[in-house]
């Protein structure tokens, strides 16, 4: 992952409120620890666990940016 795109998801991190990140990973049926290692860690989810963390956050985090290995196809170009 470029080091952009992991720092994107370190300030995502930073910027979720404890309730927040405690919610959306209940919805992504994960843990905080796990979630935290994923986004402020660089840890890379596997394919279902990236999606599901992109339905529980209503799209803010994307599986594209989580897994741009697994999900190029669904980046749009402008």
């Amino acid at each position: 992952m470029p080091d952009s795109q992991q720092q994107s998801l370190k300030d995502k991190w930073r910027s979720l409120t404890q309730e927040q990140r405690d919610q959306i990973a209940s919805k992504a049926g994960t843990t905080t620890a796990y979630l935290r290692q994923v986004l402020a860690c660089g840890r890379k989810p596997g394919a279902e666990m990236a999606k599901n963390i992109e339905l529980a956050s209503g799209g803010d985090i994307s599986r594209q940016v989580l897994r741009p290995d697994l999900f190029a196809d669904l980046i749009q170009v402008a």
